[in-house]
Order: structure tokens, then sequence, then C-alpha cells
């Protein structure tokens, strides 16, 4: 899952936060974002792509607590991968009946992740870098001029 970015505010009105909904493939799992989500990160690792079965995962954060499950919560099942280098543990949620990627949870952080391709609405927020090009697959020839890391990008102020 991407590092954690500051958060670019969408909407001049604090008090009314942003609602943005998300769904599974067969409608089975619903959820709602209540609050601001990060930048897109666009992650070529192999285990995102794998995850993912496209060219990258389009990564993006949203605080835990405004993450909201509106149904099917009891449909979700997570994979934990094998531990390769350091933690985190790589995970991804995903629904038992047609196997879409969902929300998970990035442990110890205050935030969970999920992927773009699974939000209805426009999230308000656009790609910002790509994660891991190192990995990128052979077929994709990436021409926009996102900043680009070959491995995990640097952390916010560090």
């Amino acid at each position: 899952m991407p590092e954690t970015p500051s958060p670019e505010p969408r909407s001049s009105h604090p008090a009314t936060p942003p609602l943005i909904r998300g769904s599974c493939l067969c409608g089975a799992v619903a959820f709602e974002v209540r609050g601001e989500l990060t930048p897109i990160q666009l992650c070529h690792a192999t285990r995102c792509r794998k995850a993912t079965g496209g060219a990258f995962a389009p990564e993006l954060l949203v605080a835990d607590a405004d993450l909201h499950w509106l149904k099917g919560r009891e449909a979700v099942r997570v994979y934990e991968a094998p531990l390769l280098e350091e933690p985190p543990a790589y995970r991804r949620a995903f629904c038992a009946h047609c196997g879409s990627p969902l929300p998970q949870a990035i442990e110890g952080t205050g935030f969970t992740g999920l992927l773009a391709g699974v939000l209805d609405d426009d999230p308000g927020t656009r790609p910002f870098r790509h994660a891991f090009t190192d990995h990128q697959a052979a077929w994709l020839d990436t021409v926009d001029a996102l900043p680009r890391f070959g491995g995990r990008p640097p952390r916010p102020g560090g």
C-alpha cells in the first residue's frame, strides 16, 4: 500500500466532508468514505500488479474512521502474502463472491488502503507518482510526467 502522503483538500467546506461511495463487482459489498482521500499512487510492484491483474495498483488512503461499511462486511476476506523483506505484511481484502479488491486497514497506521477502481464516485484526487517502477510490466510504456521511484518512495517529510 502507498506511503502516507499529505491529503490535499478538495472542498472549502470542512464542515461537510465529501461522500464517496464504493462497491465490489457483484454489489454484495458496499462502503462509503466520508472524509479526505490521499492522492493516488500508481504502484508497479509485482505483488500489486498480480493482486489487481493490471499494469499497476492505483492506491489511495483514507483515515480508518472515515471508512464506513454499508453492506456485505461479512463477505470481505483477506489474503496475507508471506513477508518478503520487511514489515508490514502484504495484505489484500477482496469480496468472497466476485473477488473484487476491497479496502484493507493498514495495521498500526490509522489508515485504510483502497484501490481507486472500486470507487463508484469521483474521489476528487488524481495520481501524483509512480512507485516501484523497477518492477514495471515489460509491456507498459508510461508516458505521463508524474515522478517515478524505482523502489519505495520516500516518506512524507523524510
